[in-house]
């Protein structure tokens, strides 16, 4: 049977400080259930908000809605997307992903699951790495 899920039905919280720098907030927009391996969440970055390094072990889609993000990885790629953009995350891929230091962004994450696991949280992106990569973004435009 088809469900309608309603916005704001499944809760939402604020970015933690342990792996979100900046204001960031995070509605559920449906979970993962026995027909479907991934969830997702509409993630919400204000101007410089990023999160910290991590990986999908199944990997992740971003789809954004407004404004830009910012992408980096550890190899050093960094990309910025537009609304109406996606970023395809492989599973693994050691990566962030945030706002610019002038605008706000928001994305759909679809991130899949196994064994109930979708993310693997490591060290905050520091800010020296953040500019670092706002420099090469704007370099490559």
């Amino acid at each position: 049977m088809q469900e309608l899920i309603q916005k704001g039905t499944l809760g939402g919280f604020k970015g933690d400080s342990k792996i979100f720098s900046g204001e960031v907030s995070v509605d559920m927009a449906f979970k993962a259930n026995e027909w479907r391996d991934f969830s997702g969440g509409l993630v919400r970055f204000s101007p410089k908000a990023r999160s910290a390094w991590h990986t999908h072990p199944k990997g992740q889609t971003l789809l954004v809605l407004e404004g830009a993000i910012i992408t980096g990885t550890e190899t050093g790629q960094v990309q910025v997307a537009k609304k109406g953009d996606v970023i395809s995350c492989p599973p693994n891929l050691k990566h962030w992903h945030g706002a610019l230091d002038d605008e706000a962004g928001m994305h759909l994450a679809l991130t899949s699951e196994i064994d109930g696991k979708n993310v693997t949280w490591l060290k905050k992106v520091s800010d020296k790495e953040y500019n670092k990569a706002l420099i090469r973004a704007k370099n490559q435009n």
